[in-house]
């Protein structure tokens, strides 16, 4: 499975905690209790999330964000607007498991596909 990411950094200095990376990751989330819903995560640090999320997503509820080849993470929602949320981690995402989901992947290089006639 590809998953196609961007990375772009903004600096700490706007008033946060960590870091953050933009990002464009396919990931599913749920509520407590409730089935997963797929998202746009669109921001990530070690301390939480931004991402396109479904309207029955409400702040102060606790969810589980869960990424592709990673353990579903308990996280709350601190804040909603409109079709976005920003979600903090119960506990702080591991930098090197950070820097593992936003590592450009290595593309597949198809051979034999251009030949000369």
């Amino acid at each position: 499975m590809f998953i196609n990411a961007e990375l772009s950094q903004i600096p700490i200095g706007d008033g946060r905690k960590a870091e953050r990376r933009i990002v464009n990751l396919a990931a599913a989330l749920r509520e407590e209790g409730a089935r997963r819903s797929p998202i746009v995560v669109l921001d990530i640090s070690a301390g939480g999330f931004k991402a396109e999320v479904p309207d029955e997503i409400h702040e102060g509820s606790e969810v589980w964000l869960k990424l592709p080849g990673f353990e579903a993470k308990r996280s709350r929602v601190i804040w909603k607007r409109e079709k976005e949320a920003g979600c903090e981690f119960e506990s702080p995402m591991h930098e090197r498991d950070l820097e593992l989901l936003v590592a450009p992947k290595p593309r597949k290089i198809v051979k034999g596909v251009f030949r000369r006639a």
